[in-house]
C-alpha cells in the first residue's frame, strides 16, 4: 500500500463574543462606524426584488448578509474594538494553543510524536519569540527539541505553511506528524477603523491540523500544492506598523478574483482534474464579491462552492481553509474518495491552493497519553480539595504518589485505593504539619529520587483581624503554611530531580480584612520560593510559585458573599475558579514550559503563575 499525506486531526477556536449584523447595524445608526449608503442599496433592483419574495429587511442586513456574504462573525473583544479592551483579552496565543489541543485531541497522540511544529500569524501577542515555539510550549517538555517555525503571513500563510510541511516529510523520511496552526485577532487591526466593511468581514480565530503520513488503501491524500505572489497587489492590501489596516477593496477585489481563478485551473491542469471531478471547493473565505465572481470565471457549480466559514464565522485569514475542513469533518463529509481543491489569496498578494482526496488510511490504534508514567511526586496536604484533586490529575498522568495528609486517615486511604485504580504506586504519609517537626516523618518515608513536588498544604485559620489573632493561632498556620513545606523542602533538596511546585494564594494581595495568619504564611512561603529558586537552579531543578484566585473549594467557604466579592475584585477575578481545572494546570506545569490561561513571569530564577486573575 502506498504511503500518502493526509490530515489526521483537526481543531478550531473563535473569539468569545458573537458580533452579529444586528450589532454592527446599531453601530452604524450610533454613527460609531460608517461608509454606508443605505438609500443606494434601498433603491437598487436587487434589494426591491428580495424583500418582495422575502419580506422586509434592512438595506445593511441585505447588503452584509446577502451581497457581502457574511451573517456572524467573533471578536475576542466587545464591539467596538478598542485598543485597551485588547489588554484583558484573548490573545493569538490562546486561540492558537486551543485549536491545536483540540486537533492533537482529535487524533489522540502523544504531542511529543509531533515531528514538526508551524504556525502563521499576522497579528502575534508579542514580538518575539514566534508563535509556534510558543504554541509548542504548552504541550510537550523542556527536553523536546523538535524544531518550531513561524511565518509572517495572513491569509495564505496556513497554505504557505502546508507547503513547508510536504518539503519537510520529503527530506525527513521517518518523520509521521507535522502540526499546522494558523491564528488570527484579526479585529486588533480595526481599532482606528471608519469603515463598515472591514468590521462586517474580519473575525478572530484560529485552526490547526494534524498532517500525518501513513499507509492508504485508496485515495491520494494531499498531493498538489503551490504558492505564488502577485505583486500587483503589494501596495493594496496590509497594515501598517502601528497595526492600523490598509485596503483598497476595488484592486483588491479585482486581483484576489483572478488569483484565485488562475489557482484552480493550475492545479486542475497538474492533475487532469475538472470541475465535474470535484466534489468539494474551498476558496479563501473572502466574500461573495471575490468568490462568487471566481466561480463565475470557473463556471463552478454552486454547490460544490463552500463557504459556511465565512457566512458564520467571517473571514479568519489564513485559518479560514483549515477551519473549513474541521467544520466537513463535524458534519461527516470528509469520506474517503471526496476530492477537494482549495484556492487562496490575500495580503501582500500571496495566493496559492491544494488539492486533497481523502484517503482511506490504515489506522492506527489510538495512544494511551501518559506524560508523568514512572515519575515519582510528593503532594502535602493530599486529602484536601485542592490536594486531593491534584492527587488525581498526577495518577491519571502516570504518576507514583507520595501522598502525604494531616490527620483523615479514612479520607486518605479512600484517596490512596482510588488513585491505584491507575495502576500507580500510592504511599500515604501521615504527618500533623501543625507540629513543627513534622516534616520529619514524611522524609524517613521517601524511597529514592522524587521528580517533583507539589505543596498544596495549607490551612486558612480564623477569619480575624490581626489585632484579634492569638499568638497560638499564628502559630499553628505558620507551622502547616510556611515552616513544615519549607524545612520538608530544604531536606529533601538532593533528592528532587525536575521541579518545586508551592500554591499561593489570591489572600496575598487581596484587599479584604481577616485571615490575617493566613496572609502572613503564604507571603513567607513566596519569600522562601525566590531564594530556593536560585540554589535549585544550579541543579537544573526549577521552582514555581503557583499563586490561585479564589476557588469554589476551601478557603471560599469560610468568607462571606462580601469578602468574596471584594477579593475577587481586588484581584479581576470575574467567577470562582474550578477546583479541578486548577488542579489539571497545576499538574501540567510540572513538566511543561507554558500553561493555557494562566499568566506566566519570573522573579529571578522563580517561575511566578497567576491563575484566575
Amino acid at each position: 500500500m502506498p504511503n500518502v499525506l493526509y490530515f489526521s486531526g483537526f481543531g478550531t477556536a473563535i473569539g468569545k463574543n458573537a458580533i452579529t449584523n444586528q450589532i454592527l447595524e446599531y453601530s452604524l445608526n450610533k454613527r460609531i462606524i460608517g461608509g454606508f449608503d443605505a438609500e443606494r442599496i434601498e433603491n437598487s433592483p436587487e434589494y426591491k426584488e428580495y424583500t418582495a419574495k422575502n419580506g422586509e429587511i434592512s438595506a445593511f442586513q441585505f447588503f452584509v448578509e446577502q451581497k457581502m456574504g457574511f451573517k456572524t462573525r467573533y471578536h475576542v473583544v466587545t464591539f467596538p474594538p478598542t485598543k485597551e479592551k485588547f489588554k484583558f483579552a484573548q490573545t493569538a496565543l490562546d486561540l492558537g494553543v486551543e485549536a491545536m489541543e483540540n486537533a492533537l485531541n482529535d487524533i489522540g497522540i502523544d504531542p511529543e510524536s509531533i515531528d514538526l511544529w508551524l504556525a502563521g500569524c499576522a497579528t502575534p501577542f508579542e514580538q518575539a519569540p514566534g508563535i509556534a515555539a510558543t504554541i509548542k510550549c504548552h504541550f510537550v517538555g523542556y527536553e523536546n527539541k523538535t524544531p518550531a517555525i513561524t511565518i509572517n503571513s495572513a491569509c495564505v500563510g496556513f497554505n504557505i505553511n502546508l507547503q513547508r510541511a510536504v518539503e519537510f516529510f520529503k527530506v525527513n523520511p521517518n518523520a509521521r506528524h507535522v502540526a499546522i496552526v494558523h491564528t488570527e485577532v484579526m479585529s486588533e487591526l480595526l481599532t482606528n477603523e471608519p469603515s463598515f466593511v472591514p468590521y462586517s468581514t474580519f473575525a478572530d480565530g484560529a485552526a490547526a491540523v494534524i498532517l500525518s503520513r501513513g499507509e492508504a488503501v485508496s485515495g491520494k491524500g494531499l498531493f498538489e500544492i503551490e504558492n505564488h505572489e502577485d505583486m500587483y497587489m503589494i501596495d493594496f492590501l496590509g497594515a501598517h506598523k502601528n497595526g492600523n489596516l490598509y485596503m483598497n477593496p476595488g484592486k483588491v477585489r479585482q486581483r484576489a478574483t483572478i488569483n484565485i481563478v488562475n489557482t484552480v485551473k493550475s492545479l486542475y491542469q497538474k492533475s487532469g482534474w475538472d470541475n465535474a471531478a470535484i466534489d468539494l471547493c474551498i476558496p479563501h473565505q473572502t466574500g461573495h464579491a471575490i468568490v462568487h465572481g471566481a466561480a463565475k470565471i470557473l463556471n463552478l457549480p454552486w454547490e460544490k462552492l463552500y463557504q459556511e466559514v465565512q457566512l458564520n464565522y467571517g473571514n479568519l485569514s489564513g485559518a479560514s481553509v483549515p477551519f473549513a475542513m474541521a467544520l466537513l469533518k463535524q458534519q461527516e463529509k470528509l469520506k474517503p474518495g471526496t476530492k477537494i481543491v482549495t484556492a487562496v489569496c490575500g495580503l501582500g498578494g500571496e495566493y496559492g491552493g491544494f488539492l486533497y482526496e481523502v484517503p482511506q488510511v490504515v489506522e492506527q490504534p489510538k495512544q494511551q497519553h501518559k506524560p508523568l508514567c514512572g515519575k515519582n511526586v510528593l503532594v502535602t496536604g493530599s486529602t484536601g480539595g485542592l490536594g486531593t484533586a491534584v492527587c488525581r490529575c498526577l495518577a491519571e498522568k502516570g504518576a507514583n504518589i507520595y501522598m502525604h495528609y494531616n490527620s483523615n486517615q479514612q479520607k486518605a486511604e479512600n484517596l490512596a485505593k482510588e488513585l491505584e485504580t491507575f495502576n500507580v504506586k500510592v504511599v500515604p504519609i501521615q504527618a500533623d504539619f501543625s507540629e513543627k517537626t513534622a516534616y520529619k516523618k514524611i522524609i524517613g518515608a521517601i524511597d529514592g529520587k522524587l521528580n517533583y513536588i507539589v505543596h498544596t498544604a495549607a490551612i486558612t485559620g480564623n477569619l480575624l483581624r490581626a489585632s484579634e489573632v492569638m499568638p497560638k493561632e499564628i502559630e499553628m498556620v505558620n507551622s502547616v503554611n510556611y515552616i513544615n513545606p519549607v524545612m520538608l523542602t530544604e531536606s529533601l533538596h538532593e533528592k528532587v530531580l525536575d521541579c518545586v511546585l508551592f500554591v499561593g494564594s489570591v489572600a496575598e494581595e487581596a484587599m479584604f480584612s481577616g485571615s490575617s495568619s493566613y496572609v502572613v504564611s503564604k507571603r513567607q512561603l513566596h519569600s522562601f520560593a525566590q531564594r530556593y529558586a536560585t540554589m535549585a537552579a544550579k541543579n537544573n531543578i526549577r521552582c514555581i510559585y503557583y499563586r490561585i484566585g479564589l476557588l469554589d473549594k476551601g478557603m471560599v467557604e469560610k468568607l462571606s458573599p462580601k469578602q468574596q466579592i471584594a477579593a475577587m475584585s481586588s484581584v479581576g477575578q470575574k467567577s470562582l475558579l474550578d477546583t479541578n481545572m486548577v488542579a489539571e494546570r497545576i499538574v501540567k506545569s510540572l513538566y511543561l514550559p507554558k500553561i493555557l490561561n494562566v499568566k506566566h513571569d519570573r522573579e529571578g530564577e522563580l517561575i511566578v503563575r497567576r491563575d484566575g486573575f
